[in-house]
């Protein structure tokens, strides 16, 4: 090899040096600035919460459920008549009208035989009292005159004296006239009306359907009035009590709606420590199943501070910085709203982590970033 072949191979190998060397340097000036940035600790955001008074307020979500339910139950055996072709879901009926009626011809049919054969009885016995009983006699042939066939037997007259009731017992009068009675009762069930004012929810029922005692016709429930069903915790329930108000929105509709506690349950949710409490709402937009948020004014929080809920653990304590430390801290949990936690037993100018780190410790080195 020429004297120029190897001037050329040196050349080569001091350049290769050359940048070998830079490289080194850099990851080494690198490694030294990261080691650095490292013992100052990692950058964190905190705010610094100051004591005021906080309008406290108590939310829970809900499903109306309607006060007035009526499990419409057939109570006699018979056909479903035409009426039954109107009795729909969704249909509205007015206090007293008719919702149903039961084929019940051959039952009045009956029961005008019985009616008959009481009249026949009653009448047979009128001489013996006129004789046995004066004083009673005009009052009983002024009852059998007042019978009306078509109509509810009138109340039977009282005996005068014992000897009469025993009288009235033997010959079979009184037990014939309770056994009309007790007929007019059983009538009045072929036919159902609407116990109040409101909506059929479900059917069971149709036109020429035969139905027997315990049949389940449909569901009715009334439109007037709703209970909203939420729980409260054990913690909240010190200033809740019957007739406190609370204010219900939705989600779905707009408009706003003023309740009052009506029921509170007696027992308690062991899992969750609450208390289930029952508002009472009423207005034409309100339906049964719908969910509405309730908010229920409480006692304002004095010397409260206001801190992000995310950064309190399941045990109430947080993270302070102090020194450029990482703190654990204890603290009073007086409620929670939305994205905030309400606390006390923290000194005003504390500076609280409000940077998420998932692997935060007791003294971990941190830098504020202000």
């Amino acid at each position: 090899m020429n004297k120029k072949g190897v001037s050329l191979l040196i050349a080569i190998a001091i350049i290769i040096a050359a940048v070998i060397s830079n490289k080194v340097i850099s990851a080494s000036k690198e490694k030294g600035a990261v080691e650095l940035e490292a013992s100052k600790g990692l950058l964190v955001n905190v705010v610094y919460p100051q004591k005021e008074t906080i309008e406290n307020q108590y939310q829970g979500t809900g499903k109306l459920r309607a006060v007035d339910r009526f499990e419409i139950v057939a109570q006699v055996d018979g056909q479903l008549l035409p009426s039954a072709r109107e009795f729909k879901e969704g249909k509205s009926y007015k206090k007293g009208e008719l919702m149903l009626e039961i084929d019940h011809q051959e039952y009045k049919m009956n029961l005008l035989a019985q009616k008959s054969e009481f009249v026949t009885l009653v009448t047979s016995i009128l001489p013996d009292l006129k004789s046995d009983y004066p004083d009673s006699y005009p009052i009983w042939r002024q009852y059998v005159a007042s019978i009306e066939m078509s109509k509810k037997l009138p109340t039977i007259p009282e005996p005068q004296t014992e000897q009469e009731q025993f009288y009235l017992s033997g010959k079979g009068v009184l037990s014939k006239y309770y056994s009309v009675k007790s007929g007019e009762e059983k009538f009045i069930k072929y036919t159902i009306c609407a116990p109040f004012t409101g909506v059929v929810t479900s059917v069971d029922a149709e036109a020429g359907k035969a139905v027997r005692s315990g049949s389940s016709l449909g569901t009715m429930i009334s439109t007037a009035s709703y209970d909203l069903e939420i729980t409260i915790p054990l913690a909240n329930m010190d200033q809740i009590n019957v007739g406190t108000e609370a204010s219900l929105s939705s989600s779905d509709i707009d408009g706003q709606w003023i309740g009052k506690v009506a029921r509170i349950s007696g027992d308690i949710d062991e899992q969750s420590q609450s208390v289930k409490v029952f508002i009472r709402a009423s207005g034409r937009e309100l339906k049964e199943g719908m969910y509405l948020n309730a908010e229920i004014n409480q006692k304002p929080l004095e010397n409260a501070m206001r801190i992000p809920r995310k950064m309190l653990d399941n045990n109430n304590r947080i993270y302070i910085v102090e020194n450029n430390q990482l703190k654990h801290l204890q603290v009073d949990v007086l409620t929670r709203q939305s994205d905030y936690a309400i606390i006390q037993g923290l000194e005003e100018g504390t500076a609280v982590l409000s940077t998420v780190i998932k692997s935060a410790y007791d003294g971990m080195p941190v830098r504020v970033n202000e």
